[in-house]
């Protein structure tokens, strides 16, 4: 189980990285000029893509080691917060302050979810891709000592 889920955090986390550098030009140029509506929807869409790559690690974690998902209506939330706390199966995915920015990102998905692309706002969305580089580096950093603990315990076995 250990081994199936290290992969497929692996795999997750290449498609993370996939993401991030497919729109690398689009970010350094928001980061020198305001992006167009096009840009904006397409910014709109990476920030969403990257936080269901995250909820998909989360959700195998809970599922896998956890035994069982958040299923109510704030699945998500609860989700979150469950993996950023350690079990008696497995230490804490996330440090708070990584927690607090995640949920941030959580947050601007569900706005995503029930908005027009045309009506999304730069200054809502641009504190989130000015962060998603340094944030990546730290949920990556972070999912890396997982993952290490994952492999501890597999050799344990």
């Amino acid at each position: 189980m250990a081994e199936a889920l290290t992969q497929a955090i692996k795999v997750e986390l290449a498609q993370l990285d996939l993401l991030l550098t497919t729109y690398t030009s689009l970010i350094d140029r928001v980061e020198q000029q305001s992006p167009d509506v096009v840009e904006l929807a397409a910014l709109a869409t990476v920030l969403h893509s990257y936080y269901n790559g995250i909820e998909s690690i989360f959700l195998a974690v809970a599922r896998l080691i956890d035994g069982q998902a958040p299923q109510r209506n704030r699945w998500r939330r609860e989700l979150l917060a469950q993996v950023a706390r350690p079990t008696t199966t497995r230490p804490a995915l996330l440090s708070s302050s990584l927690e607090t920015c995640l949920t941030a990102y959580l947050a601007f998905r569900h706005y995503f979810r029930h908005s027009y692309a045309f009506t999304i706002d730069w200054a809502r969305l641009e504190p989130l891709v000015r962060e998603l580089r340094p944030v990546h580096a730290m949920f990556r950093e972070e999912i890396e000592v997982f993952l290490n603990f994952l492999t501890r315990r597999t050799d344990e076995s």
